[in-house]
This record gives C-alpha cells, sequence and structure tokens, in this order.
C-alpha cells in the first residue's frame, strides 16, 4: 500500500469513513515523547496475559515512537516489533534501539508474515482504525495458532468518567464517536475468527491532582483529542486547566480496559 493511499499524515483512517476528522502524526511526533511514556501498569497486566519472554515474539500495532516495544525488549529481550503509519513516528522509534523492526503499515496492510506473532497488542489505538473487521481478520491471520491479542481501550462509560472531561465540554461527544464500545468490539473480532477471553479493568486513582505535566501534554495536544475541538474550546480549557494546577479532583471511575482475544 503506499503512502498516499495510506494518508501522508499518517492517519489510520482512509478509504471507508472519509468524513473522519485527519491528525498529522508526522507533525504530533515532534513533541509526542516529551509527556507520553509506557505505563508500567498495562506492562504488568499484558505480561501477566502473554508471558513475554526471549522466545515470544511480539507485534505492538500502531507503536508510535516504540515507547512501549523499546521497555519490553529491555525487561524480556522478546523479538519486538511494530507497525506504524506515521513516518514521523517510526523514525524516532527506529532511532530508540536498532534491536526493533519497526515497518510501515496500517490496518489493511501489515507487512509481516502470516503465522509470526505470539502476541499482538495495541494501545489507545482501536479508535483511529476505520475499519474494525479488516483490522482483526488481518490480525488474525498475523497471529500464530493459539496466540493472543490484547486491546487497551476505554468503554464508553470510561470515556464519560475522565476528570478532565469538565474542561472541555465536547470531549465526551466526540471521543464515543471514535471509540468502539467494547461489545462492538467482540463482535467484530468473533466475525474474523477470533475468540472473545475476558476484559480487565486497570482503574484510574480515585484522586488526581492537576500536574504540570498533564498541563504540558494538552499544550502540546500529544492526545489526538485535544486537536478535534475548536480553538476557543482548547484555550478555554487549557487556560482553567492552567489556573487548577494542585487542584485535587476525585475520579474513582475512570480507568482502562483490556480486551483479550485468541486464535484458535
Amino acid at each position: 500500500m503506499s503512502e498516499e493511499e495510506r494518508g501522508p499524515d499518517g492517519s489510520f483512517s482512509r478509504g471507508k469513513f472519509e468524513s473522519r476528522p485527519r491528525i498529522d502524526y508526522d507533525e504530533a511526533s515532534k513533541t509526542y515523547d516529551h509527556t507520553r511514556s509506557p505505563s508500567d501498569g498495562i506492562v504488568e497486566l499484558l505480561d501477566r496475559g502473554f508471558r513475554f519472554s526471549p522466545s515470544t515474539v511480539v507485534l505492538d500495532f500502531g507503536c508510535g515512537t516504540g515507547n512501549y516495544l523499546r521497555f519490553i525488549y529491555a525487561n524480556y529481550r522478546s523479538t519486538c516489533c511494530g507497525v506504524e503509519p506515521s513516518e514521523g513516528m517510526r523514525k524516532i522509534a527506529r532511532g530508540k534501539d536498532g534491536a526493533l523492526d519497526i515497518r510501515a503499515g496500517d490496518h489493511r496492510n501489515i507487512p509481516f508474515a502470516n503465522g509470526t506473532f505470539d502476541a499482538i497488542f495495541m494501545t489507545d489505538v482501536i479508535h483511529h482504525v476505520d475499519d474494525m473487521d479488516t483490522l482483526f481478520r488481518q490480525l488474525r491471520l498475523k497471529l500464530k495458532r493459539g496466540g493472543k491479542l490484547c486491546v487497551v481501550t476505554e468503554s464508553h462509560v470510561q470515556i464519560g468518567n475522565r476528570w478532565y472531561n469538565p474542561y472541555f465540554p465536547s470531549l465526551i461527544e466526540n471521543e464515543r464517536k471514535r471509540y468502539p464500545d467494547i461489545g462492538d468490539m467482540d463482535d467484530s473480532a468473533s466475525r474474523a475468527g477470533l475468540s472473545p477471553l475476558f476484559q480487565e479493568i486497570r482503574p484510574s486513582d480515585p484522586e488526581v491532582v492537576v500536574g504540570a505535566e498533564f498541563v504540558k501534554m494538552v499544550e502540546e495536544k500529544n492526545y489526538s483529542m485535544f486537536r478535534l475541538i475548536s480553538d476557543e474550546e482548547f484555550g478555554t480549557g487549557l487556560a482553567r486547566l492552567r489556573a487548577d494546577i494542585g487542584k485535587t479532583i476525585r475520579c474513582p471511575h475512570h480507568g482502562e480496559t483490556l480486551a483479550w482475544y485468541r486464535k484458535g
């Protein structure tokens, strides 16, 4: 698949839903690593499900700048591969560790041989893909028999409970339009021949202190949702966040969902 078909902005969203908003991830890659890093908690849960070892062959689909792959390779010495449509993100990922096999691709073109992977995961990626059925069919092909897939995402309930929603009023509606809910993912995976196994919740802390690092992340728009709201809403919300640095906010019901699947 050519760069033109994938889109020069490095977007997964191409073809079926042409009205989906475009985000320039080559541009986003310039600041992405300032405030984005792998979550130890997520890696711990992935390891519990996959049992990473030097014999494990791993694919991070939508690997971005390679933070999770670098962490997994450093700690488990697994064979670590990534697929990423953004050239800017790929360049940074490849520069972090020469042992990482980072390739250009998307949900229609995963440039590895069928039956390659013991473990495939994606973190905060599913909402960028415009055709889940194609995605799950392609991922199933790349898994070995008995291999597992883990999708790290958020349910619509979790999206509604994000602590920062009040600062940006359009976020909940925008994000629920972008994110498939968990049942929709299970249905799509089942159609592709993947067996849903279980879901586990990684809860958020019950309280959050508004920190300067989070505010910097918002300023640089290192989460794609902040690139999809109006300048006026963004500016107003950012000013309120800056004023609230140091404030404690309760958020007991947020968190992330890890949805697990297996190829029979």
